[in-house]
């Protein structure tokens, strides 16, 4: 499958940020979008303007140390403190590289931008970085009236409040406030330059820092920039991280009393901490609009309003970084870039990751399947779990891993989706793709008749000797000569045990299972399987059946299923995009289309299946409700642990399992009346509601043909129906598809070992 990758070196880093030692911060330029107006905001004239407002800040530190040292010429602090500017301002990055802290929360979103999960950087915590006009007004006031109130018209530093802290700091008295939020923000992404000491030298970097800082950004960028930077407990920094903690909205839809409230807290994060000390932060607040009065923000009434309607305070983030929704899936995304990029790290680094699938439709079924599992325990049935998966793209639409994620009682955390299970009967497409191969065709003829292999050395499931295997078929009859397409669409066991034989043996299977698309299972060595695989004893993935399916839907083109859409990192750049135009065009072809038709064409016929499942029968109906080719097949494994249904038509297909996590045996039901309501109600879904129809539009946007494309090797022929050879006078012969443009290689009364091996 073709995929996209761009900036893939630039990015490396990124990746893996957070990973090079404990608590080691990073840094990266300022992502692009939060800096709509980014320009030096002076000239060289304005290098003067700042210099000159250096000196004033200079004469006031000269002062404050000459009380205390008597030393220093104003000539010389002067010339010092030109020199210090310009060291400190040609150190500073351009506007394109202002150094920001470089963890951000994750996102997983469906395919709609619907928020599954927020990770949560696991040393520091939350941080989503917002543009400047993503910030409500009441905040950026709020926040202008409690800690800068001079803030759009100073250059950086306010020299009267320097010098009160100053002279608080040689009286002893420890530090004092005095900051602009310029310096605070200078201080935060320059730590390690200017120091966090409370000396007087670090207080002169500061200041030049902030005057330099003021010269490259306008007011607005520095304001964007440190409100997504500071610190506002909870493991919350940035603006937005709190609104979505305290509040769960987003920094934008704060009202005037959420805005005050935050407002006040970075002054003493935890001492003003809404969720566990409200009792501080009432007269914070208070004490933020009556600022916001006085710099003529508000009203007085106004600021009465929103002091008297207190707002409600969340105790933690929404979900506190737990899934939000959806937890099967959204492990599995984990797992699968684990997997697929083993080397970067997509839990930190404020990656957007867009999955594949609809929230509206992963919901309908859950309903779905929670539904059904009720009426099931009546057949002692307690679980239930589907993917829906689009052939041709390989895209997840949906994916229930139990039928309650919260339910101890029936492991319901176990995603059963991709966890080991038997197929049962589900697993005969793939068996007579590889006889096909060999040469059989839906035409052949095997006779459904007492078969026993012998099985030297072998054990059964009590560890008894088994000196042979004897394969039965679900309703314990045979039924004599029968065609290939009358024994898949029927679920006869005999015969799928001579497929696997003609086959070429287990080999042949495992091999053909792989090529289809079970990667992840059937691990053992072939031959402890057996021909019995035929009938389903290995174990694989009810995912990776599904994806197997949709091989075949794809006419014998396997694409991969994949939960990822796009992925983008905190600046909006694309690291990765499904090539859906391209998907299937560029996918492995892993069986000739002629053998995924003949499968198709025995699948979808229900005439063919009546002999067992009757005309009236739940494929038939649901095929005939669609109107359009529905391809089905059930699956039970002979002692009624797992029971299946998988289906598909050209633009989606189904994978429905049931049974007990624990593998509790079921009473006697079989796929067809177990799974298949579940699959049956959600193909009509799919294709009758419009919202879910759009999920099945092609690459181009238009639906997908309902016809499956007939490939040009197909001819419409005629076999013998006694055994499926070549036509001979005096014979009956039936019509039947045929693969390759030829006649079987036998005569109709030249029997072959298949037809009558017993």
């Amino acid at each position: 499958m073709a995929q996209r990758f761009s900036r893939t070196r630039l990015y490396q880093d990124r990746l893996s940020a957070g990973r090079t030692g404990a608590r080691t911060r990073r840094r990266k330029p300022l992502p692009p979008h939060l800096l709509p107006g980014t320009s030096r905001r002076r000239s060289n004239a304005g290098r003067l303007v700042g210099i000159l407002a250096g000196l004033a800040v200079a004469a006031f530190l000269v002062f404050a140390v000459s009380i205390v040292a008597g030393a220093l010429s104003i000539a010389a602090a002067a010339a010092a403190t030109v020199r210090q500017y310009e060291e400190i301002n040609g150190s500073l990055p351009n506007a394109s590289y202002v150094s920001a802290d470089t963890f951000q929360t994750t996102r997983i979103l469906d395919r709609n931008g619907n928020l599954l999960q927020e990770v949560a950087d696991q040393d520091y915590g939350w941080r989503t970085f917002v543009p400047y006009e993503k910030i409500s007004p009441n905040l950026i006031n709020a926040t202008i009236a409690s800690e800068d109130a001079t803030f759009w018209s100073h250059d950086g530093v306010e020299p009267m409040a320097i010098l009160r802290g100053i002279t608080i700091m040689v009286g002893g008295a420890g530090s004092s406030g005095g900051s602009t939020i310029t310096q605070q923000l200078v201080r935060s992404i320059h730590s390690e330059e200017i120091g966090n000491d409370f000396s007087l030298t670090r207080k002169w970097k500061e200041a030049l820092a902030a005057i330099a800082l003021e010269r490259q950004f306008s007011k607005h960028d520095i304001l964007t920039m440190y409100l997504n930077q500071i610190f506002y407990g909870n493991r919350s920094y940035g603006i937005e991280a709190a609104s979505q903690t305290y509040f769960h909205k987003s920094a934008a839809d704060l009202t005037l009393s959420e805005a005050a409230l935050l407002a006040g807290i970075p002054q003493q994060p935890t001492y003003f901490n809404p969720a566990i000390y409200p009792e501080n932060v009432i007269g914070r607040q208070k004490y933020v609009l009556d600022q916001m009065v006085k710099l003529g923000y508000i009203t007085r009434a106004e600021a009465a309003e929103a002091h008297a309607n207190w707002p409600t305070v969340y105790p933690s983030r929404d979900g506190d970084g737990a899934v939000l929704d959806h937890p099967h899936f959204v492990q599995y995304v984990y797992e699968y870039l684990a997997e697929k990029y083993p080397d970067k790290d997509f839990t930190k680094g404020g990656f957007n990751i867009y999955t594949t699938i609809d929230t509206d439709l992963q919901n309908r079924a859950e309903d779905v399947v929670a539904q059904n599992i009720q009426q099931l325990q009546y057949y002692r049935a307690q679980n239930a779990a589907l993917t829906i998966v689009v052939p041709w793209s390989g895209e997840i639409l949906a994916m229930v891993g139990s039928a309650d994620f919260n339910n101890a009682a029936i492991e319901g955390q176990v995603n059963i989706t991709t966890s080991p299970q038997q197929p049962g009967s589900s697993i005969k497409p793939i068996v007579y793709a590889a006889a096909f191969e060999q040469g059989w065709n839906p035409g052949t003829v095997v006779l459904d008749a007492p078969f026993k292999i012998e099985t030297p050395g072998a054990t059964d499931e009590f560890g008894e000797p088994m000196d042979y295997y004897e394969p039965q078929n679900y309703l314990r009859n045979f039924n004599g000569a029968v065609s290939v397409r009358t024994a898949l669409s029927n679920s006869l066991n005999i015969p799928a045990v001579k497929a696997v034989e003609f086959a070429g043996g287990p080999e042949a299977i495992v091999d053909m299972a792989r090529r289809m698309g079970i990667k992840h299972e059937l691990s053992q060595p072939p031959a402890d399987y057996g021909l019995s695989i035929g009938l389903g004893s290995g174990d694989v993935w009810p995912l990776e059946m599904n994806n197997a399916y949709a091989t075949i839907a794809n006419m014998g083109k396997y694409v991969p299923v994949t939960p990822i859409l796009k992925i983008t990192d905190s600046e909006g750049n694309v690291l990765y995009e499904l090539d859906r135009e391209h998907s299937l065009q560029d996918a492995e072809q892993v069986i000739r289309p002629e053998i995924a038709y003949e499968l198709i064409s025995i699948l979808t016929d229900n005439e063919a299946r009546s002999m067992i499942f009757t005309r009236n029968n739940l494929f038939g109906n649901t095929q005939t409700q669609l109107g359009r080719p529905t391809a089905a097949k059930s699956g039970t494994t002979n002692d009624f642990r797992d029971i299946w249904t998988i289906g598909f038509t050209t633009d989606v297909s189904i994978g429905v399992w049931v049974g007990n996590t624990r593998n509790d045996p079921l009473a006697e039901i079989d796929g067809i009346q177990g799974a298949g309501p579940i699959w049956s109600q959600l193909m009509i879904d799919l294709h009758t509601n419009p919202a879910f129809q759009q999920l099945l539009l092609g690459p181009d946007g238009q639906p997908v043909p309902e016809q499956f494309p007939r490939p040009a090797g197909i001819i419409d022929g005629v076999v013998c129906q006694a055994t499926g050879g070549r036509p001979v006078d005096d014979w009956s012969n039936k019509a039947e598809i045929l693969d390759g443009g030829g006649s079987p290689a036998n005569r109709c009364d030249q029997l072959t070992p298949w037809a009558y091996k017993d």
